[in-house]
């Protein structure tokens, strides 16, 4: 009976148009993204005397207050200043007497006047410029490239309060917030930096692994709030139905009837994230074995289930619960400003689990990082499992209690006849 429950409930799903607005959103949001994912050139080994190993992250406070200040002035001289107040790209243009604040904060950083560094910045971008069209495939040293000086007796406190003056008149969700530019220490990866990346990249994570977390983060976005929907839809449409007395009656038990509701709905949400993840993957294992790369085939399945399952388990719970416990739409406009404020809350793209519905990782490789906060990342996953277990057994009670003392269908208290 179970059996054929569960697969009746599927077929319900099955022939929703709630639920096929959810796959063409999904497929639809998650190709965009990962088609502009650049992970071909990653799969070639670095050799000794390249140009360029590519860039890394420093936590050297020298480097971070040099890169927050170039920021700063690329910002000031195009008079742009990229904002993400509500986790959206807003651009800022400032006045004047604005400008000539920012300004003034550059040179009290750097010690030296405004238009100099502006006119050593385009010097030296016009050299560059210039090197390039003659194709003379010259190398450029650290000493040879131009960075924008630092004052030598510049604090990292000093530099802290200017960047909070900087982040009041730009607005909130700038780069001048500490969040950001404590994570904007930008150095240029040396051969044995690029070399240990390159052999993570190859056996730790085999190249799918890399690729299944940037998988993971931006579908763990989408996954965070349109499964409540496809939730909304199936605990309402019996009382869209009229049916909600008639089931009521049934002798089949609550729980019998919440549980195979409830995970008909999450495999039915979850199948085609994890075909999406298989499909996303095969070029990626095509190209690592093009190159002798022996690629990681289950990747695509390990992180579905560990990353991606219980964010779809904990929001159907939730929107069961809510649902069944208020015969409304109450659980959409809650859940999404859950999830709303999960991806706010995010101080960096990469890492930081802690206990956020959605959990970021928004580049590709970073196995050491990763391997280090992954304990993190299973108490996460584990305590929403979990709360998704606890909500489906508060809606069994809840749909008991109004089997046993009748429900509020369609907005009038009825008792059930004896």
């Amino acid at each position: 009976m179970m059996g054929a429950l569960f697969l009746k409930e599927c077929r319900k799903i099955a022939k929703s148009l709630v639920y096929y607005v959810y796959l063409a959103a999904f497929v639809l949001f998650i190709t965009g993204q990962m088609g502009d994912v650049d992970w071909v050139d990653q799969l070639s080994e670095p050799e000794p005397g390249q140009e360029s190993y590519g860039y890394g992250y420093s936590s050297d406070e020298r480097m971070v207050m040099r890169s927050g200040l170039e920021t700063l002035l690329r910002e000031l001289m195009a008079n742009r200043f990229a904002t993400y107040p509500f986790g959206f790209y807003k651009a800022v243009t400032l006045n004047e007497e604005e400008l000539e604040v920012l300004k003034r904060a550059m040179e009290q950083c750097t010690g030296m006047e405004f238009e100099q560094m502006v006119e050593e910045n385009n010097a030296y971008g016009m050299e560059i410029y210039r090197m390039e069209m003659e194709g003379s495939g010259a190398e450029y040293s650290e000493a040879e490239e131009w960075h924008v000086p630092l004052r030598e007796d510049l604090s990292y406190e000093e530099f802290e309060q200017v960047m909070a003056n900087v982040c009041e008149i730009v607005g909130s969700g700038s780069y001048y917030e500490k969040s950001r530019y404590e994570r904007m220490g930008i150095v240029d990866l040396t051969y044995e930096d690029a070399l240990e990346n390159y052999r993570e990249l190859c056996e730790k994570d085999k190249v799918s692994g890399a690729q299944m977390r940037l998988f993971s983060d931006y579908a763990c976005i989408f996954l965070s709030f349109l499964p409540i929907f496809v939730g909304v839809s199936a605990c309402l449409k019996d009382k869209r139905a009229k049916a909600s007395e008639l089931i009521r009656s049934r002798s089949v038990s609550g729980a019998a009837l919440i549980g195979c509701r409830y995970l008909a709905n999450v495999v039915m949400c979850f199948v085609p994230v994890l075909l999406c993840a298989l499909l996303m993957q095969m070029p990626c294992v095509y190209a690592a074995g093009q190159v002798g790369i022996q690629a990681d085939i289950l990747a695509f399945a390990r992180y579905s289930f560990l990353w991606l399952l219980p964010v779809i388990m904990v929001v159907l719970g939730a929107a069961f619960f809510l649902t069944e416990a208020t015969e409304t739409i109450a659980a959409i406009p809650v859940l999404a400003a859950w999830a709303f404020g999960s991806v706010l809350s995010a101080s960096t793209l990469v890492g930081d689990f802690g206990w956020k519905l959605v959990t970021r990782w928004n580049a590709f490789g970073g196995y050491g990082k990763y391997a280090g906060e992954l304990g993190q990342l299973y108490r996460n996953k584990g305590m929403y499992t979990a709360l998704a277990a606890t909500l489906v057994l508060l809606t069994v009670a809840v749909y008991e209690k109004k089997r046993q003392k009748g429900g509020i269908p369609y907005g009038k208290s009825r008792k059930n006849n004896p």
